[in-house]
C-alpha cells in the first residue's frame, strides 16, 4: 500500500460498491509514464494513475475498517496512512538521485515493482465480510471471516454481521421482515430461525439491501430520509476530511524545499547541487512522517481519536506559529524545528484520523455513499490548496504559516467542541447520542460507550461483536 496516492479525485464509492472491497492495484496504467514519449501522453498517463489512485485510497480505508477487529480497529486504520508516508519517504529519497534527464523515467518506473508485488499478493487477500453478507455469498462470508480470524470463534461474529444486514434489508422494504425488531436505541433483534427457511430470509434480506443500495445518498440524509439522523456524525466525517488539507500539510509536503531555500538563504548554484541542505531538510520531514504515523499506531487504541485530535490540531497551530516566527526573524533553526514539529503533530492525528471517522460514525446503510462524499470533499480541498498555496506564498510571503496557524486554531476549537470520541463505541451509541443536528458534546465519552469498551466489542456495524 505504500504507492496508494493521495492527489487524483475520488472515485472509490462507485466500484467499492459494485466490485468489492478488495483492492485494486492503482498502478495498470500508472507505470507507462516511463514510457511516455512526449509530455501530453505523460500528462494523460499520469491522470490515469491518479484516478487508480483515488480508487485504491478509498476503498483501502473501508476496507480496512471492515475487515480488523474491534481492539486494533484504530491500529489498523493507521496502517494505510504508515504506508502513504513510507511511500513519501522512499520516493523523495529516490528523486535526489533520480532527479536528472534522462533518469526520471526510471523514477516514474521504479512503481513498477511495488505494482508487481501488490499483484502476485492480492488474489490471496480475502473479500470483505460485510460486503459478501451484503450480497448474499453467506459461505464465501464464513470463509472470508475465518480466513481473517483463525484459531477463533467467528459464530458471534459471523451473526451479527448477518443480523446488521437483514435490518437493514427489512428497511428497504414497506414493512419491518417477520421477526425483526429495530429499536431506536437498542441493539437489532433476530427472531431465531433455522433450515431453509432461515436461510432464504437471510438471502430475502439481502436481495431487499441490494435493491436499496441506489436510494442511500448524501441527498436522502440532508433530506432526513434515512432510517436515523446522520447531520452531526456526517458534519463531524466532512469537518475532518475538508479541513485536513487546509491544515498547511500540502504546503509543508509541495514546497517545502522551496521554503528552506528562502530559510537557508541558498544561492542559485547552491540550489543547482543535489542534495542540498533544503532537500536533506526535505527527506528528513518524510521521515518525521513516519515517527509521527508510528507514534499513532501506539496511542490511537489507547487515549482515543478526540484526544489525539486535540493533540494535534493543537500541535500544528503553535508549529506554524513557530515556523512564521522563523521565517520572519530568519531563524533557520527554529523553522526547520517547528516544520519537524508541524509534520510531527500532523501525523498523531490529523493524518490517519479523518479516514477512521466515516466507517466509525456512519451506519453501514449510508457508509458507501457518505464516505465517497467525504472523500470527494478532501479531494477538491488537494486541488484547491494546491492551486491557491502558491498565490497565497507570493501575497503573504514569510507571513503565510500565520494563517494556516489561524486555520488550525479554529479546527482545534471544532473538534474540541463537536467530535465526539469513537474508541469503543458501536456505531448505534454514536447515533443514540449524536443523531441529531449538529450539535456540541459536552463530553468525550459516554458511559454506554466506556461499557461497551470494557466488553471488547466490535462497533463497526454497531453490534455486540467478539474482537
Amino acid at each position: 500500500m505504500a504507492i496508494y496516492g493521495r492527489n487524483m479525485p475520488p472515485c472509490g464509492a462507485f466500484p467499492a460498491r459494485y466490485t468489492g472491497r478488495v483492492p485494486v492495484p492503482m498502478n495498470e496504467h500508472e507505470r507507462p509514464q516511463c514510457l511516455a514519449a512526449n509530455a501530453m501522453l505523460t500528462m494523460i498517463l499520469y491522470l490515469a494513475a491518479r484516478l487508480c489512485s483515488g480508487v485504491a485510497s478509498t476503498v483501502v480505508a473501508t476496507y480496512n475498517s471492515e475487515c480488523a477487529p474491534a481492539r486494533v480497529r484504530g491500529f489498523a486504520g493507521v496502517v494505510l496512512q504508515l504506508s502513504v508516508e513510507i511511500g513519501i519517504f522512499i520516493s523523495q529519497l529516490a528523486a535526489i538521485l533520480l532527479v536528472d534527464v534522462p533518469n526520471w523515467r526510471i523514477l516514474f518506473g521504479l512503481g513498477a515493482a511495488f505494482s508487481v508485488v501488490q499483484l502476485l499478493w492480492l488474489p490471496f487477500l480475502p473479500e470483505s465480510p460485510k460486503y459478501l453478507v451484503s450480497q448474499g455469498r453467506f459461505d464465501k462470508a464464513r470463509s472470508a471471516l475465518h480466513f481473517l480470524r483463525p484459531g477463533h470463534d467467528i459464530s458471534r461474529e459471523f451473526d451479527a454481521i448477518v443480523a446488521a444486514d437483514q435490518v437493514r434489508g427489512a428497511m428497504a422494504g414497506p414493512e419491518a421482515e417477520a421477526g425483526f425488531v429495530a429499536d431506536a436505541g437498542d441493539e437489532p433483534k433476530v427472531a431465531e430461525d433455522d433450515g431453509a427457511s432461515g436461510m432464504a430470509s437471510l438471502h430475502t434480506a439481502a436481495a431487499r439491501r441490494r435493491a436499496s443500495n441506489s436510494s442511500i445518498g448524501l441527498a436522502n440524509v440532508l433530506r432526513g430520509r434515512t432510517p436515523d439522523i446522520l447531520w452531526h456524525p456526517l458534519f463531524c466525517t466532512l469537518f475532518l476530511m475538508g479541513f485536513q488539507q487546509w491544515t498547511g500539510t500540502k504546503g509543508i509536503v509541495f514546497y517545502s524545499t522551496e521554503i528552506m531555500v528562502k530559510v537557508f538563504h541558498l544561492s542559485h548554484s547552491q540550489v543547482q547541487h543535489t542534495p542540498n541542505s533544503a532537500q536533506w531538510v526535505t527527506i528528513g520531514l518524510a521521515g518525521m512522517g513516519i515517527v509521527g504515523v508510528l507514534t499513532s499506531m501506539c496511542l490511537i487504541d489507547r487515549l482515543g481519536r478526540r484526544r489525539l485530535l486535540i493533540l494535534s490540531t493543537g500541535g500544528l497551530a503553535v508549529a506554524c506559529l513557530l515556523v512564521a516566527v522563523g521565517c520572519i526573524h530568519s531563524i533557520p533553526a527554529l523553522a526547520v524545528v517547528a516544520m519537524f514539529a508541524f509534520k510531527a503533530a500532523y501525523c498523531l492525528g490529523m493524518a490517519p484520523i479523518p479516514w477512521l471517522c466515516a466507517s466509525e460514525m456512519l451506519p453501514y446503510y449510508a457508509l458507501g455513499a457518505l464516505s465517497g462524499a467525504a472523500c470527494a470533499l478532501n479531494w477538491l480541498m488537494i486541488f484547491t490548496v494546491g492551486l491557491l498555496f502558491p498565490v497565497l506564498a507570493k501575497a503573504l510571503g514569510n507571513y503565510l504559516f500565520l494563517l494556516f496557524a489561524g486555520l488550525n486554531s479554529a479546527g482545534f476549537v471544532v473538534v474540541l467542541l463537536f467530535i465526539p470520541e469513537t474508541k469503543g463505541c458501536h456505531v448505534s451509541d454514536i447515533i443514540w447520542h449524536h443523531g441529531k443536528r449538529v450539535h456540541i458534546v459536552l463530553s468525550a465519552r459516554k458511559a454506554r460507550c466506556s461499557a461497551l469498551a470494557h466488553a471488547g466489542l466490535d462497533t463497526t456495524d454497531g453490534l455486540s461483536t467478539p474482537a
